[in-house]
């Protein structure tokens, strides 16, 4: 089964304002496989998956579904065809139920023509038995967390028949146990006979869960390899061009760690079941926080950022206590946040680079006239786009154009002119292709070495453990464990954050 070319690509092109998205790409996906497609932002992944799903139309070439030459003219046609996909950004009504958001602008109906609302909730609920999920049809989607949001548009596409299904980043906003619930779903449909085409950053995963990796670069075909016959290091070699020699860089020999700046000391948010918490950094230090949703990370991180109130415990900076009650009291006291989602919580992605890069110290960049200096502005950009190396033609270009890697960037530009003592880094390289995950690792390690502190967590526990000179698990609100670099492998974290003990060989 897996040996027959279900989708061929033949010779396929698509240009945007004159510039090649996609340049004579050709391979096949079998029916039946998790095939991966891998690439760094702007390698033209996403736009061959619009291709696919009718958004785009290529400009020369064709695509074959079954030995057939299809025109996937729009999504519709693309559905009727058996394709479907699940953005990265999902698209549901928060403010309808389970079983209205899988049938939405397809509502099944009785006799006389109204909406059957029954049929809709026996319907959900036979597809998610399917795909084995425990949400009731009948629950209200916008309070639910983002692994089951995924799992309804996964369950809708399964309800719609279709025989491909596109996952385009499908693991970016998912901690451990969501992303193992996503991997059995795969499974499921596999062994379903679907075939499914899965779009992600994270090599790891692709490794764990695809038969086969296709390799997109400037938007041109690499190769197609199997998984068991290949390794991390060669796509990695295919996607950049070159080789990283290791997935982090190394810290520099003359990194040394100078005195604590940082005291926390029996730190305590009641409305949220945090503390108390006591922990230590230094000047130069990277301390990771790794711990399962609900843990209190993102808690700690929330409170030491001003954006909750700390009910009882001291915060101590440079020997100086510190209440901070709102962010921009805790700016003051040189304190950074890089947010983990930069569209929603960190970025104004209609603005251009330079009016976020600059936004936060705007009042350092005036005229003698109290006006903003523009030639202020430009340079202060200038210095931050060469510094990050954010990929870029104009200053004036709105975020929203950029990849992802450099949308992050830009992020990390906004927060480090305000010049912080201490940055919290909150997920830093979530949906970050491997060279731009790569560069603000080595990033992260050159603030340490110039005296900042860095406090950072990440959905990717590897991320964690390759970054951080110690490392605090949280559990239940309170931390568990530390582990000192290179103490703990990522299977001791996983189960450290369990709270449990991982035997040793």
């Amino acid at each position: 089964m897996l040996d027959t070319p279900f989708i061929q690509l033949n010779h396929v092109s698509k240009r945007f304002s004159g510039v090649a998205a996609l340049a004579d790409v050709s391979f096949a996906i079998r029916r039946g496989e998790v095939h991966a497609v891998v690439g760094e932002n702007g390698a033209g992944k996403s736009t061959l998956m619009k291709l696919l799903a009718g958004v785009h139309e290529p400009d020369a070439g064709e695509i074959r579904i079954e030995g057939q030459s299809v025109r996937l003219t729009n999504p519709r046609e693309a559905r009727r065809q058996g394709i479907s996909i699940v953005f990265q950004e999902l698209n549901l009504f928060p403010h309808r139920t389970v079983a209205a958001n899988i049938f939405a602008n397809r509502e099944l109906t009785n006799r006389w023509g109204g909406i059957d609302r029954w049929a809709m909730r026996e319907a959900a609920r036979r597809v998610l038995a399917e795909l084995d999920v425990d949400l009731s049809p009948e629950v209200l989607v916008g309070p639910l967390t983002i692994g089951e949001k995924q799992q309804i548009e996964i369950a809708r596409t399964l309800e719609q028949q279709a025989r491909i299904i596109i996952l385009d980043e499908p693991n970016s906003a998912l901690n451990e146990a969501e992303s193992q619930r996503l991997f059995d779903i795969v499974r499921r449909l596999r062994a379903r006979g679907i075939t499914v085409v899965y779009v992600s950053h994270r090599l790891e995963e692709v490794f764990a869960i695809a038969d086969r990796i296709t390799v997109l670069r400037d938007g041109r075909f690499q190769g197609t390899y199997a998984t068991a016959e290949t390794t991390i290091p060669q796509i990695i070699a295919d996607m950049i061009g070159r080789s990283l020699g290791s997935s982090f860089p190394r810290r520099p020999k003359d990194s040394k760690l100078g005195p604590v700046v940082l005291q926390v000391r029996e730190l305590c948010h009641h409305p949220t079941n945090l503390g108390p918490i006591s922990f230590t950094a230094r000047a130069g230090e990277i301390i990771g926080f790794a711990g399962l949703e609900g843990a209190g990370v993102d808690e700690l991180f929330r409170v030491l950022f001003g954006l909750d109130p700390m009910t009882s415990g001291q915060i101590v900076v440079r020997d100086e206590p510190q209440r901070p009650t709102t962010p921009l009291a805790a700016m003051r006291h040189g304190w950074a946040l890089i947010p983990e989602s930069r569209r929603e919580q960190g970025l104004m992605m209609d603005w251009s680079i330079a009016r976020n890069t600059t936004l936060l110290v705007l009042d350092t960049l005036l005229s003698r006239l109290g006006l903003i200096d523009s030639g202020k502005v430009r340079t202060t950009t200038d210095q931050y786009i060469r510094r990050l190396g954010i990929a870029t033609d104009s200053q004036q270009k709105a975020v929203a154009h950029l990849s992802g890697g450099n949308q992050q960037k830009v992020l990390l530009s906004k927060w480090l002119a305000t010049g912080p003592g201490i940055l919290i880094l909150n997920d830093p390289t979530r949906g970050v292709d491997i060279g731009a995950k790569y560069e603000i690792y080595a990033l992260c390690h050159e603030l340490a070495a110039q005296g900042m502190t860095l406090l950072m967590t990440s959905s990717e526990g590897e991320e964690i453990l390759g970054l951080a000179d110690r490392v605090f698990v949280l559990l239940k609100g309170t931390i568990l464990r530390e582990f000192q670099r290179g103490e703990a492998s990522k299977a001791e974290l996983l189960h450290a954050m369990a709270g449990k003990t991982h035997p040793r060989p």
